[in-house]
Formats: C-alpha cells, structure tokens, sequence
C-alpha cells in the first residue's frame, strides 16, 4: 500500500481524549460491520473519513525506518456478558457489598503485532500505554521474521486488562527506539524493566480466545503486509459492490456457513482455505468479530481436517489413507486441502503454539513426500497448476516460521520446476494435458491450461517473492497475466475460459466469470512486479464483471472470491491515482 514517505511530515497530534473519542467510534463503527454482516448504513459512511483521520494519525508508514519513535492504537474489546471463555465458562464475578457491583476482574490479554520488513529488530523496544497513559508491564516474543533481512514479521505481546463486559478500551503501543531527548539508559535499567515485566505469569503467552481481544487498525494490517498487500475495506471505494455483496451473502447464506462440515467428494467448508479467506476479511476490517471468526474456522480446520502422526511431526489431511507414508505421492484432492495460508495467518496474528505445530507438520510431509511427488510415473505437481500451488503455499508457509537453509532449497527448488514448466511452452501458461482426470471436462486436447488455477499458483509465487525476492517472478507472472489477456480470455472480454486449449469444448462463454474475482490478483501481482499501469486496467474491467456475476452461496464459492480479491485491491492501491484518493480521503 502506498503511504507517505517515512520522513515526511505527521500531522500534529491531538488531544487525548479527542483521540480516544473518536477511536471507540471506530470501534463501534469496525464492530457492527462485522457483527452484524451486512452494508454500511448512510450515517456510518459519513462518519467513517474523521475516524480514518485520527487512525491515519497514530498508524506508521508502509515501511517505516528505524530509529524514531512509533507507536499504534491497540483496541481491546471484551466479549458481552454471558459469553464462554476458551474453556467454556464464564469469568467468575467478583465479590462485592451486597448491592454493589464489583470491578471487573483482570485477565489475560494478547496480541500478536505484525511488522512491515525493518520496522521492528528488538522486542524489547515494544512499550504498552493503557488508556489513561500509564505504562503497562508485558511480556513480549518474536513469533517469526522476515526472512530477508530478519527483521521481526510478527510479535506477541502480553499483559493483563480489566474491562466490563461488552467494554472496549483504547491502549498504545510504542514501537522502535526510545523516544527522542530520552537520557541514556543507566546500567541495570534494562535489567529493571525486564524484571518489572517478569511479573506476570508466564502463562499469559499467549491467550488468543480470552475474554478479551485485541486489535489493530486494518491499516496497519495491512502496512504490515503480514498477508500479502491489502487495501481496509473502508477504503475501497472503486468496488463498493464487493464489500457489501461479500458481507451480506456471508450472513444470508443458507444453510450457514459453519454448519458444513468435512467432506472428501462434495463442496466442503474449507475449500480454498476458509481460514485465510476469513482472515483475509479480518485484516481488511479489523475488528474484534471478524477475528473471532476467523479464529473459530483455523481452530475447527485443525480439530476437524488434520491428521497427525503420533509423534505429531507430520499432518495429513483426513482425507489422505489412514496408512500413508512419504513414500506414496499424496493424493490429489488431499494437497489442495492442505491449508499452509490459513495457518501461518493464524499463528501470525494469535501466536497461537497449536498453529505453528500445524504449519510445521503439513510442510515436513509435503517436504518428505517431494521424491514420491515429483519421481513416480507421472510428476503429480506438474499435473495440473494447483497442485503445484497448493504446496508451494505450504512450504513458503513453512520456511516464513523456520527459516531454514534445507528449507529454502526445497522451495527453490518447486520454483525452478514452475519456471521451467512455463519455460517449456510459448504461450505463458502452465501448459498440460487437459484428457487427465483433473480436470475432467475436456475430452481432448493437450497443452492446455486452467486460467483459475494458474491464478492459484501465481498467488504461491508472489508468496515465495515476498520470502526470497526470487527475480525469476517477475517474468513468470508477467507471461501469465499477458496469456490471460490476450488467448485465455472469453470472445466477449467479459471472463477467462474455464479450459484454455481445450478441443471438444472451447469454454468459450461468460457462465464462469465469477471466477474472475479468483483470477484477476494475477494482474495486480504483475503491476506490483512490473508497475505498468496496463495490468490494472485489464483486471479493473473483469473485476467488474466479476462483483456483478459474484456468486456466494456456499462456503466455497464465498472463500473463492474473498481468499484473493483484498490482495488485488492491496496491489492496486500502489497506483499514483489510487495512492492519491486513498491519502486524500485518510486526511478527511
């Protein structure tokens, strides 16, 4: 996302209870919008501009540079009265005079704070404001860096809050260097602080379903760039028709999307990663229910649709046979149910212990299974696009937890195979042979290709170049989104072939151009590798089309649109036009 450059001059703070004021409005703006999963009414889009204009204030740039301090809002929202906490019981009351309420307990609170790459190198420089000002001791820990650079990708940090319940609070948290004028620090100051936050329980880390959550601007999500580039919902105003069709089906769909479970045949739950389309919504609203949400669906995946060996060092998914082994090539179906995305999103933004253990199982399999994958009769990853992408996004998922040398040689190494399987034919696509049975709609006709799953794969691609700045990408997507353009698009311009190549059926019509909402981040990723404005137009016209035909109905087709639509909007945000209404509309 585009933001000033990080010398530029910040607007002149204002007072705190103006801040604060203005903040719970977002608040309570932020919370119904999810809540209640449906369009913003009149009035909240009027008050929206002066509430973006007290986040903008307190939100760092894109890329921040160190030193100088920084700090951000961190929103705490408590679950309303009578809801279960992760145990399921209530927070005991406390005892008071007969008649007379009582405090409301303290309990423990974390947060897991993204970083843009060189924001932050020590977490010891994190500092917590409560909202009247006053320090608050925390514990702090890296949950994983930038790969490039090391740079802190994500901490966790901890501490202890009162609030009522349904009660919001607004705290700061204070990032970077010490402030400026600030004395040199005396010998054993450090050594102080450290042991004025070792009083609290080690057991606070983490605690990501207590009774309160906490949450940062989607700007700042989104600066962070902890998913890919996004754009806050609140911000879109070049598809509005998005945002409200892809909240009010969330919250009309029927039956209700939590209520479909694991299947290994029909449309199920977390096809195309419900867990990273859920916090694909979270990090472009952010708030406290959509993170909820978002966090029931990676907490039900890992319950419902893992299997883990018993020494827990490898996880399959359910679909899998029960007696697999590396040695046997994964099935099909099973690596596309393999959900890398969903899961590092959740460790990242919960630091929750149980995700990384999912992210590292899922890719210590697919790493061993790599010889079985690729050395058998046929190479399984070279079949058809997503396979190959699925497990890209798992491993590029891995090595951004475990940033291993042994790692990175496994994810180069699934990169040269798609750089030379593109390499091998002329047109830019991901050429295969169509009579296979995935998929199954084509007669005849070899070398052919799939514009949805190459925008599957090319999503795994801009993944590893975010981990490794691989320059073989760029050429890759740019041949990919100019073989979408120009050979895999419908006669009429309105959508992209189902089949490319296809010869008993040219696929040859529009019925599918709700899949250009799936397709059209391919453009976005060749803007941001390429910044030739040309990609946007072409992917503006079908992610018109795209909002228009946008079908919803059920966890699959809703996943679908939403896993990757926020990432073209994050891409194209960095256009000059769009840079310039986004800042315009922030300084309202």
């Amino acid at each position: 996302m585009a933001t000033p450059p990080p010398n530029a001059r910040r607007p002149a703070p204002v007072g705190l209870c103006r801040v604060l004021a203005a903040l719970l409005l977002a608040a309570s703006l932020l919370s119904a919008g999810c809540s209640r999963l449906s369009a913003r009414s009149p009035a909240a889009r009027r008050v929206e501009p002066q509430v973006r204009a007290v986040l903008q204030a307190h939100v760092a740039a894109a890329r921040p540079a160190p030193p100088g301090e920084r700090k951000v809002p961190l929103l705490l929202v408590a679950e309303a009265a009578g809801a279960a906490d992760a145990a399921g019981s209530a927070p005991a009351p406390v005892k008071g005079p007969p008649g007379a309420a009582g405090p409301p307990p303290e309990v423990a609170v974390s947060a897991a704070v993204p970083f843009a790459p060189g924001a932050l190198r020590d977490v010891q420089l994190l500092r917590l404001l409560d909202d009247r000002g006053a320090a608050v001791p925390i514990r702090a820990k890296p949950l994983a860096v930038w790969p490039q650079g090391r740079s802190i990708r994500s901490a966790l940090v901890a501490f202890r809050a009162a609030l009522p319940a349904g009660g919001r609070a607004i705290y700061t948290l204070e990032y970077g260097a010490p402030p400026p004028g600030a004395p040199p620090q005396r010998a054993g100051a450090q050594a102080a602080q450290s042991a004025q936050a070792a009083v609290l329980d080690e057991a606070l880390l983490p605690n990501p379903d207590g009774p309160i959550a906490a949450v940062l601007p989607p700007s700042w999500y989104a600066a962070s760039l902890v998913s890919g580039p996004q754009l806050p919902a609140m911000d879109d105003r070049r598809f509005p028709g998005f945002e409200a069709g892809i909240e009010g089906a969330l919250a009309r769909m029927t039956p209700a999307y939590d209520a479909y479970g694991v299947s290994c045949s029909a449309p199920y739950r977390t096809y195309y990663d419900g867990p990273h389309a859920l916090y694909q919504r979270f990090l472009r609203n952010g708030d406290a229910a959509c993170y909820r949400r978002a966090r029931a669906e990676a907490v039900w995946y890992r319950q419902h649709e893992l299997r883990f060996s018993p020494d827990r060092r490898l996880a399959v998914h359910v679909c899998e046979r029960e007696d697999w082994s590396p040695a046997a090539p994964l099935a099909w179906q099973v690596l596309r149910r393999m959900l890398g995305q969903g899961m590092v999103d959740d460790y990242l933004l919960t630091g929750d212990p149980a995700a990384r253990e999912a992210v590292f199982a899922m890719g210590e399999a697919l790493r061993q299974n790599q010889a079985a994958l690729t050395g058998g009769r046929e190479d399984v990853l070279r079949v058809t696009e997503r396979n190959m992408a699925w497990v890209m996004m798992t491993l590029s998922s891995y090595y951004a937890l475990d940033p291993r040398p042994e790692l990175l040689s496994t994810l180069r190494g699934l990169a040269d195979r798609t750089v030379a399987w593109q390499r091998q034919g002329a047109s830019g696509a991901f050429e295969h042979d169509l009579t296979r049975a995935d998929p199954s709609e084509c007669e005849r006709g070899p070398r052919g290709g799939s514009p949805f799953m190459t925008a599957l794969l090319v999503d795994a691609l801009m993944d590893y170049h975010a981990l490794t700045g691989d320059p073989r990408v760029r050429e890759v997507v740019a041949r990919a989104a100019g073989w979408l353009a120009e050979r895999a698009i419908t006669s009429d311009g309105r959508a992209f072939r189902y089949l490319w190549g296809c010869e008993t059926d040219p696929y040859d019509d529009s019925g599918t151009a709700d899949l250009n909402l799936l397709i059209v981040p391919v453009f976005g990723a060749a803007y941001a590798l390429t910044r030739e404005p040309r990609w946007i137009e072409v992917g503006d016209a079908l992610a018109d089309v795209g909002v228009k035909e946008m079908l919803v109905k059920e966890p699959k087709h809703w996943n679908q649109a939403m896993r990757a639509f926020g990432r073209y909007l994050g891409y194209r945000a960095a256009l000059p036009g769009a840079a310039s209404e986004w800042r315009r509309s922030a300084g309202r």
